[in-house]
């Protein structure tokens, strides 16, 4: 049985969680590291909208592989599916080193560990980009499954 949310599928409404959080996250990441000042202040911040979207994309898979095995599936749109699948599992794996980098640098600037937080900040940066990339994949391909690809 599926997870959901007032008798609805609850994938549609984690996606939605994780396309919000893991952009806004990455946005924020590589604004502290191109203003590193601002790590202190608004660091917990982006650590704790990082690991929101890691759990968020966590669940929306789980939710999604339930959803799948309680509907049927005719067997052209199976690959359809499965794209969609493989993209959301590489956004969660994405999402979890972004959140765990962007944690990590959150406590070395509390420990003032100014060049160790400067570098491992640059790089929670960059797995908030591929994070988000990751989440923009499996969106669009999650989208164009239930919408239909557009061609413009």
């Amino acid at each position: 049985m599926p997870i959901t949310v007032a008798g609805l599928p609850a994938h549609p409404f984690l996606v939605h969680a994780v396309v919000v959080l893991v952009p806004l996250a990455a946005l924020g990441a590589v604004t502290l590291s191109i203003r590193p000042s601002w790590n202190r202040p608004y660091g917990p911040l982006v650590a704790a909208t990082a690991l929101a979207g890691a759990v968020a994309a966590t669940l929306a898979k789980f939710a999604g592989d339930q959803l799948r095995a309680a509907i049927d599936i005719t067997p052209g749109f199976v690959p359809v599916i499965d794209e969609h699948a493989q993209r959301g599992l590489y956004a969660v794996v994405a999402a979890w080193p972004f959140a765990l980098l962007a944690i990590a640098t959150v406590v070395l600037t509390l420990r003032s560990r100014r060049r160790s937080a400067r570098l491992t900040g640059m790089v929670a940066a960059l797995a908030g980009v591929a994070a988000l990339v990751t989440t923009v994949l499996a969106g669009h391909s999650g989208s164009a499954s239930v919408w239909g690809a557009v061609t413009g």
